[in-house]
């Protein structure tokens, strides 16, 4: 038999409550796989940033692979991958998009002002 090297679990939803502030339960079972050696990676549609916290809460070392599965670090902040979306491709789906909803959110891997940038066609 096999012995597990990989555990990924999503964030949003599953280990956090679903107001996201806070596990729904203490991750016990995932700090027990963790000090047997098996590698944790927190996995979530959302910015780094957002699971960053939710990692160093663990305390342990975990690998994030956040943004859609584009940006991959270490909670460390080592970069193990980055596939991000180039920006004539992000123009040509935010000109496409705009019959389908009002509001545009454009997410940047970046820390601070400007990570994430809302656009209202409603009110232009």
């Amino acid at each position: 038999m096999h012995s597990i090297r990989l555990i990924a679990v999503d964030i949003d939803g599953t280990l956090l409550n679903s107001s996201f502030s806070g596990f729904r339960r203490k991750p016990a079972g995932v700090a027990r796989c963790h000090e047997r050696g098996v590698e944790i990676a927190l996995v979530t549609g959302r910015r780094h940033d957002f699971a960053l916290p939710v990692a160093e809460e663990l305390g342990f070392s975990v690998t994030l692979i956040s943004s859609n599965g584009a940006v991959t670090r270490s909670s460390d902040g080592n970069l193990f991958h980055c596939d991000l979306l180039p920006a004539d491709i992000a123009r040509q789906i935010v000109r496409h998009m705009a019959a389908f909803r009002a509001n545009t959110v454009l997410s940047f891997d970046r820390e601070g002002k400007g990570a994430l940038v809302v656009e209202d066609r409603q009110s232009s």
